[in-house]
């Protein structure tokens, strides 16, 4: 499958497929969304596959496992 093939949905976490909460992708104002009082380190948005970059947002736990954890994949 080619990765202009493959469905993105903007409310999955690129990394888990799980929830992203993201308050922009559901429709509420981007001000409302989780990570907006949240460090979302660069190396970890480095994890997102290239086609999802920008249009599918890491969910919290993602976050919060990757601090937890240092450098370790989340």
């Amino acid at each position: 499958m080619s990765s202009s093939s493959i469905e993105i949905n903007p409310l999955l976490c690129p990394l888990c497929h799980k929830s992203n909460e993201c308050a922009y992708a559901a429709g509420k104002p981007y001000t409302e969304c989780w990570c907006m009082s949240r460090s979302v380190p660069q190396e970890l948005l480095s994890r997102i596959p290239d086609e999802q970059r920008r249009k599918a947002c890491v969910c919290e736990a993602c976050v919060i496992a990757f601090h937890a954890r240092g450098t370790d994949k989340a």
